[in-house]
């Protein structure tokens, strides 16, 4: 045992000590967060916009659509406008128009026609229709102006109408023997889709690290000096639990920081003019965290065996590449399903690939994200997944053995 530790000690300090681990460790967060926040950044500001309008349509249906485009910020997306009012047709106006459009004077213009209430269709023409904000801004704006004179003409209040088909909220909870528990559909979805992503990151980042390892002391003969006086087996299981024990510890800096970041999430959703119950609905009950942090550090520990004996299997990084996909294709199954076993956590597909070892590091959690499981199916799934770990681990020492005892021969 002593044995054991000594390597998962020299495993553990080689790369907690490397350049890559620490600058991965603050690197990854903030590129994650700068994905994040670059994006409302950039289009938290809105933008400025000269639209001309060309009104022909009957009633006050331009005058509203002024209201609405011009009006208070949460009813368009942040986009500042300036309307000009036409004067004339759209056949006694297009040529200008058109002519003002390219030379940039006017962002573009709007055409409500004559026939708008029946047709249901408004024109916008402008240098670049790929803002989506600009286009959903007009089109609400339009759409209100149309359906308050239809109302209008009908003889109805619009304020009574809106108010008797305004739209039911949904209070969503899942049931529990303990009672309901918070936290939305999409916000379960969120957190099982990021935990799942992580474990399999991990899993491939750190077991390839593995393999590359078990193939340069293989490649460079380290290994033979050092099974002469440590068990293959031994040298193997310390080499991937030491590997391990450094992934976990790059895990618990990143959940500090996100656990940091959380403690001023009211102010960052201020800054983003963003609902803090958004936030607050992300939720992850500790039962399913305590299910990812097991799953994570048995499916570490099986796939990293699995690496490990294809590293000791082969005599080449260039064969380790072309094998690695036959050792990674599992792990993609539970992703690809992802939509499915978060719908129908209790289907067939759902139960058969939350059992199954390849599979079940990322299926099982998955579903537990998305439903209360029975803690009888959880526990049989860690405990065929920790069983296939030791048969995994025991048949990579001995192809470890072999493999590192076989000059340019494979087992």
């Amino acid at each position: 045992m002593s044995e054991i530790m000594l390597i998962i000690r020299r495993e553990f300090l080689e790369r907690v000590r490397s350049k890559a681990f620490v600058i991965g460790t603050v690197l990854f967060p903030v590129l994650m967060l700068a994905m994040f926040l670059l994006p409302m950044l950039l289009d938290r500001g809105g933008s400025e916009r000269h639209i001309v309008l060309v009104d022909e349509a009957p009633g006050t249906v331009g005058e509203q659509f002024v209201t609405n485009l011009k009006g208070p910020a949460e009813s368009r997306e942040d986009n500042v406008y300036t309307i000009e009012r036409a004067e004339g047709t759209l056949a006694e106006l297009q040529s200008d128009l058109t002519a003002r459009v390219l030379g940039e004077e006017i962002d573009g213009y709007v055409v409500l026609p004559p026939d708008v209430l029946s047709s249901n269709t408004m024109i916008y023409r402008a240098r670049s229709i790929a803002s989506f904000r600009v286009v959903a801004d007009i089109r609400r704006a339009g759409s209100r102006a149309v359906q308050a004179e239809r109302l209008q003409l009908a003889g109805l209040d619009g304020a009574q109408v809106a108010a008797i088909i305004r739209p039911v909220d949904v209070s969503e909870a899942r049931v529990t023997a303990t009672g309901d528990e918070g936290g939305g559909a999409m916000s379960t979805f969120f957190v099982v889709y990021i935990m799942a992503f992580l474990i399999y990151f991990m899993v491939v980042f750190y077991g390839a690290s593995v393999l590359r390892s078990v193939l340069e002391e293989k490649t460079n003969r380290i290994a033979e000096v050092m099974v002469s006086s440590v068990k293959a087996s031994h040298l193997m299981m310390g080499k991937i639990i030491g590997v391990g024990a450094a992934a976990l510890l790059q895990v618990a800096l990143w959940g500090a920081m996100v656990a940091l970041a959380l403690t001023q999430s009211d102010l960052l959703m201020q800054r983003f003019n963003v609902s803090p119950e958004v936030f607050r609905a992300i939720s992850l009950p500790l039962p399913v965290a305590a299910a990812f942090l097991a799953f994570f550090i048995l499916g570490f520990l099986f796939f990293s065996s699995l690496f490990a004996a294809l590293g000791a299997a082969v005599n080449s990084e260039q064969e380790a590449q072309s094998l690695q996909m036959i050792v990674v294709l599992p792990l993609l199954v539970p992703l690809l399903f992802l939509t499915a076993i978060t719908n129908e956590p209790f289907g067939t597909a759902s139960r058969v690939l939350g059992l199954l070892p390849l599979t079940s590091a990322l299926a099982m959690p998955m579903r537990m994200g998305s439903a209360p499981i029975p803690a009888g199916e959880v526990l049989l799934s860690l405990v065929l997944l920790a069983g296939a770990v030791a048969v995994v681990a025991w048949l990579a020492g001995k192809i470890y053995r072999i493999g590192i005892l076989s000059t340019g021969k494979k087992p």
